[in-house]
C-alpha cells in the first residue's frame, strides 16, 4: 500500500505477513503490533483492561494506545466477516483486491465525517493476505456510553416518549447521511449506535458504502433499509413498534440538517 492513495494523517503499515495503514499519531503502535506477528485483533484480545462484545463475530473495545482525532478513551477493534448465506462458505475471508474492505471503510470513513455525518474515527486497518483471499481488521475509536439501536429499541427500560426520541434521533441520521452523498449498502439497526446521555446517533460499518454528489438523489433504500431491519429486530424479540413510534422514524426521515 502507498501512502500517497491513504488520507491526509494516515501512514501505510506493511510487514512480511500483513499489509495496512494507521493514524501517523498510532503508527509507532501499529508497527509494533504487526512486528510481534500479531494481527490487531488478536492483539486486542491479549490488552489489558479489554471488553468483548458479541455480534458477527467479536469485537474488542480497548483502551486507546495513543490519541485519535476524537481523543476518545477506548478503541473498538474488530474482525471482518461476512454475513449472509455467503458466509457459510467464505467466512472472514474476501477476495483479493486493491479496493480492500479497510481501505473502504477508511475513505468513506474520512468523506463522511469531512461531510458532517456523525461515525466514530478510523485510527487502523490491515489486511492479512492468504492465497487469492485476505483476512482484515478494523479499528476505530469507540462512542462511550453508546449501545446499537437494535439493542435499545425494545428495552424495557424505555418509555414511549425515550422510544420514539430514540427513533427520532435515528431517523435523522438518515436524512444527515442522504443530503451528504453517503449511500450505505447495509444500513441497518446494529450500526446504528445511540448515545443514552445525549440521544445522538451514530452510523458504524462503512465498508458497503458509496460516496456520491451531494446534488445526486440517493432515493430512499437506506429509509427501507432501516425500516426491515427495524420489522426483523421486533419479530426476535415478539415486539411491534407501534404506530407512533414509525411516525417518529419517519419524521426523523424528513426532518433536514
Amino acid at each position: 500500500m502507498t501512502e500517497h492513495l491513504l488520507p491526509d494523517g494516515y501512514v501505510a503499515l506493511d510487514s512480511t505477513e500483513a499489509n495496512g495503514f494507521a493514524l501517523v499519531a498510532t503508527s509507532h503502535w501499529g508497527a509494533g503490533v504487526l512486528a510481534s506477528a500479531k494481527t490487531l485483533h488478536a492483539w486486542a484480545a491479549g490488552a489489558e483492561g479489554a471488553e468483548a462484545f458479541t455480534g458477527r463475530g467479536t469485537v474488542y473495545a480497548v483502551p486507546a494506545a495513543a490519541a485519535g482525532p476524537d481523543d476518545r478513551a477506548r478503541w473498538a477493534v474488530r474482525h471482518y466477516r461476512r454475513g449472509g448465506a455467503i458466509a457459510a462458505h467464505l467466512g472472514d475471508r474476501y477476495l483479493a483486491s486493491n479496493e480492500t474492505r479497510p481501505r473502504i471503510e477508511l475513505a468513506a470513513s474520512v468523506v463522511a465525517r469531512a461531510r458532517g455525518v456523525p461515525t466514530p474515527a478510523v485510527v487502523a486497518g490491515t489486511c492479512y493476505p492468504a492465497g487469492m483471499f485476505y483476512r482484515a481488521d478494523l479499528v476505530t475509536e469507540l462512542i462511550p456510553d453508546a449501545a446499537s439501536l437494535a439493542a435499545l429499541v425494545h428495552s424495557s427500560g424505555l418509555t414511549d416518549s425515550q422510544r420514539n426520541a430514540l427513533l427520532g434521533s435515528a431517523g435523522r441520521l438518515v436524512r444527515v447521511m442522504e443530503e451528504a452523498g453517503i449511500a450505505h449498502a447495509d444500513l441497518n439497526a446494529m450500526n446504528i449506535l445511540v448515545e443514552h446521555g445525549s440521544g445522538k446517533a451514530h452510523v458504524i460499518d462503512l465498508d458497503r458504502c458509496r460516496i456520491i454528489s451531494r446534488q445526486s438523489p440517493s432515493g430512499d433504500s437506506m429509509r427501507r433499509r432501516l425500516e426491515r431491519s427495524l420489522l426483523k429486530v421486533g419479530a426476535a424479540a415478539d415486539c411491534e413498534l407501534a404506530a407512533d413510534a414509525w411516525q417518529a422514524l419517519r419524521a426523523g426521515f424528513e426532518t433536514p440538517p
